[in-house]
């Protein structure tokens, strides 16, 4: 008897686990296009499309010829119609964050640095500029032309400002 209600357990939990994996979002249109920075594709950037209205936000990574199809759930599921203020970047982690000490004695070492590809305007919905327009019908298109330089220099993660 507890066999067979283990079992039952068992397949009940991967039904529920199964089911978590397959939610789906009503209402989405297809969304994706390009990122190009100078003129370049820009790879394993991160693409964000932060909403203007009331509703939820998407994201992206590009692949190496710059190309990115948006997500709210699931990889490719696309966004939901509206305007979207857009943010992208591109940044680098290097270092690490570790506990050091025990008790009153313990101490976090930060030794995390940063280093953005892209200028950091456009990682700020304040001060990307960039916008996409998705109607109920989608838009694969998008081109997301960024310019300027970027200041790489290795900055540490705790002196940056959040953004």
């Amino acid at each position: 008897m507890m066999k067979k209600i283990f079992t039952i357990f068992v397949l009940s939990m991967c039904l529920i686990c199964f089911g978590c994996n397959s939610s789906k979002l009503d209402g989405l249109s297809p969304a994706g296009g390009v990122v190009k920075f100078n003129g370049q594709p820009v790879g394993n950037a991160l693409v964000i499309f932060n909403p203007v209205g009331e509703t939820r936000a998407a994201s992206a990574t590009t692949n190496a010829n710059g190309s990115f199809t948006m997500m709210t759930l699931n990889p490719g599921d696309g966004v939901y119609p509206g305007e979207y203020i857009v943010t992208v970047t591109k940044a680098e982690y290097r270092g690490e964050m570790r506990e050091e000490g025990s008790g009153k004695n313990r101490v976090v070492i930060d030794t995390r640095e940063v280093i953005e590809h892209l200028p950091l305007q456009y990682a700020d919905v304040k001060s990307s500029g960039l916008t996409a327009t998705i109607p109920a019908n989608g838009n694969k298109k998008i081109e997301l032309n960024l310019t300027g330089e970027a200041d790489t220099s290795p900055k540490k993660v705790n002196e940056l400002k959040r953004r």
